[in-house]
């Protein structure tokens, strides 16, 4: 038989451990708030045409081994889409970048790449004709290029629906 005292001192631990657990893994507090070192710098608006079309760009994925990159600007209509999706590839610092159109979707996300092609999932929504209703679906799309010669950015590029992985049957066997 366990004494009085005895099992006070074991609950005690057990209450203990478990206290211990719970601090561990309790999740952080937001960030302490910085606190000024200085004296604040005013910034004008800056007026610049070009940057109310960067102003628009809400997604990116930079593929810097091809000197391209993938982005989404907020454009549209935003309950049906609205996410004009792009490829661009780098030319040069004279000629900026070559952009290509991909498409209107809700979002995207870049699955793979790969030399001459990325892999995408996107996310695209369209009204019901019989319902009235916003409909979305998710599908898988290749976008393939060929680079040009001492690897300039492609003169065009492909985009070519995907087959789900999931849903892609084995090779038959010989």
């Amino acid at each position: 038989m366990i004494r009085p005292t005895l099992a006070i001192l074991l609950a005690a631990g057990v209450l203990a451990a478990c206290d211990r657990g719970a601090e561990d893994t309790a999740p952080a507090g937001p960030p302490a708030a910085l606190t000024p070192a200085g004296e604040p710098t005013t910034v004008e608006v800056d007026e610049a045409t070009w940057l109310q079309a960067a102003a628009t760009v809400v997604q990116l994925h930079a593929i810097e081994d091809q000197n391209a990159k993938v982005f989404g600007t907020a454009q549209g209509d935003p309950a049906v889409n609205g996410l004009y999706t792009f490829v661009a590839f780098f030319e040069s610092t004279a000629d900026g970048w070559r952009v290509f159109r991909i498409g209107d979707f809700e979002s995207f996300e870049v699955l793979g790449v790969a030399p001459g092609r990325i892999d995408l999932e996107i996310r695209e929504s369209a009204v019901d004709g019989d319902s009235g209703q916003i409909v979305g679906a998710e599908r898988r799309l290749i976008v393939g290029w060929t680079p040009g010669a001492d690897g300039a950015p492609p003169q065009t590029i492909t985009v070519t629906p995907a087959a789900d992985p999931a849903e892609a049957s084995p090779p038959a066997a010989e």
